[in-house]
């Protein structure tokens, strides 16, 4: 597992009604993109990567996506309270194959940009969807942004999985 550089948000979940903040009608997918803009700044040469939240966090993002009802939002944790990108996907994708619901592992980031009606990757800046982690230590109304640090040398690990296409429509 590799080391990150971690903010931690808090939040309110008592204050959402109908997925929106009762105070101003955000959603609280705008809220976490505003938490992805505080995280940049404050480590202005890294953009948030990872989001762990627990499950009703999830299910609260997934709402105010408006998600269709058979999706769900969120990787499990395996190995404690961090990602492991070698093992958590193989072990969600096996629970995928016993499940109703189609999971949603990543949402696009606040700084990706639209081109042509399409959300576009910026590999040269590090802009990448965001990865959606259920950390199931987390209290309610709390979230971390996370990136992994750039200590190994450039030596990532490509991990392949082998899974069936959807289009949402």
């Amino acid at each position: 597992m590799e080391q990150e550089v971690i903010e931690v948000y808090a939040f309110d979940p008592e204050d959402y009604c109908d997925w929106r903040r009762k105070s101003d009608g955000m959603t609280f997918r705008d809220v976490v993109k505003e938490f992805e803009r505080d995280f940049h700044q404050r480590h202005s040469c890294e953009y948030a990567l990872n989001l762990y939240a627990n499950s009703a966090t999830m299910h609260l993002l997934e709402k105010s996506c408006d998600a269709a009802s058979f999706l769900s939002y969120g990787m499990d944790l395996t190995q404690g309270n961090a990602f492991d990108a070698e093992q958590d996907p193989s072990i969600n994708h096996a629970i995928e194959a016993h499940s109703r619901h189609v999971f949603v592992y990543g949402i696009d980031s606040a700084y990706m940009e639209i081109s042509d009606g399409r959300i576009v990757i910026d590999e040269e800046k590090g802009i990448y969807p965001l990865t959606l982690l259920i950390d199931s230590s987390m209290h309610d109304g709390m979230l971390r942004l996370a990136t992994p640090t750039s200590d190994d040398d450039g030596e990532a690990e490509l991990v392949v999985i082998d899974s069936p296409q959807f289009e949402y429509v």
